[in-house]
């Protein structure tokens, strides 16, 4: 559900929001994962020498599905807040960030060690394939989530 500038967003436009981003995350999750097999299975079963080959992809593989678990555990998070009548600007702010930065390193690159970087090409998914998993919704995310010009307008 997209938050209207025109009214103050509430808790339940954040639950919506987390909740939306989750979704696409986990799609985005398996469409990473369908690549990467894609890679290493061969007649149904892991190729070791290739999985070998392609342990960049099987580890940022990994990296990929613990930033989407931060998501599902953020997203659950602010709806047994919002439930609990507990979500406060100070758990808001912490969601919405959290959610930014995550969404942020899975469309750009997520740090897996010091001068390592693991992107949607390594999986073999071209930018197109991240942009149709991320709705306005989830950009907004993006560009709300870590800034003190934060807006709840929600661009097509």
């Amino acid at each position: 559900m997209p938050i209207a500038a025109s009214r103050p967003a509430t808790a339940n436009d954040l639950v919506d929001l987390a909740q939306a981003a989750t979704a696409a995350l986990d799609a985005l999750l398996a469409d990473a994962v369908r690549k990467v097999r894609e890679k290493v299975v061969v007649e149904n079963r892991v190729v070791g020498r290739i999985f070998d080959r392609e342990q960049r992809a099987a580890h940022g593989l990994a990296w990929l599905a613990t930033y989407v678990e931060a998501t599902r555990q953020l997203s659950a998070y602010a709806e047994r807040m919002s439930r609990d009548g507990a979500l406060g600007e100070i758990e808001e702010h912490l969601v919405r960030i959290g959610l930014g930065e995550f969404i942020a390193q899975i469309a750009g690159g997520i740090p897996i060690s010091q001068g390592e970087i693991v992107r949607p090409s390594d999986f073999g998914l071209s930018q197109a394939q991240v942009a149709a998993r991320f709705s306005p919704t989830v950009e907004t995310l993006i560009a709300t989530g870590n800034t003190g010009n934060r807006t709840d307008e929600v661009k097509p």
